[in-house]
């Protein structure tokens, strides 16, 4: 088995996951369930990749949701924030959370230019030291609350991936135009 067993990818205000077993088909999981599950007993560590391109607004809320998630559930954690070499400070930012939060829980992977987001996340695992690595974006789009409901599928099936969607069950998007939402759907 590799270095990471789940990739939790929660998508904007979805209560909806589909998780996968090695190489069955995927299964629809209502995050509705009530089940909870104490997170508290394990030893396992997140690593929430994050890249940024001029998210300098968003993200101390995100990571302040983040961290808030992860101390509620008792949970392990590190946040990796890949940086793009954003002109609008965004790094500068992340270390002043860095500072906030300790060098433990905010680690910082900047970029020399804008190189796109699938090796921003190549660039995230390869500096990951969790057991199981959640990949989300910092322009809110994914919400942190999602992730204690990823973890209780992942766990409570032994699934190697766990992914949202906003177009099944109770899943959804708020705020977006018309544009953004077409664009979405691919």
């Amino acid at each position: 088995m590799s270095r990471f067993h789940v990739s939790i990818t929660p998508e904007p205000d979805s209560r909806t996951a589909k998780a996968t077993r090695n190489s069955q088909s995927s299964l629809p999981y209502s995050a509705n369930s009530g089940t909870h599950l104490s997170m508290s007993s394990s030893h396992n560590k997140y690593s929430v990749l994050l890249p940024t391109y001029n998210e300098r607004d968003n993200l101390p809320i995100i990571i302040w949701l983040l961290a808030k998630t992860f101390k509620e559930h008792k949970l392990d954690y590190e946040v990796i924030i890949i940086d793009d070499n954003s002109p609008d400070g965004t790094l500068e930012v992340a270390k002043q959370l860095q500072q906030v939060y300790g060098e433990e829980r905010i680690v910082l992977r900047p970029r020399a230019g804008k190189l796109g987001l699938g090796t921003a996340y190549i660039h995230g695992i390869q500096n990951a030291t969790g057991n199981f690595v959640i990949i989300m974006d910092a322009d809110m789009s994914h919400h942190p609350k999602a992730i204690p409901d990823f973890i209780r599928v992942q766990k409570e099936r032994d699934y190697d991936i766990v992914t949202g969607t906003r177009y099944a069950g109770n899943g959804g998007v708020y705020g977006w135009d018309l544009r953004r939402k077409l664009t979405s759907r691919g």
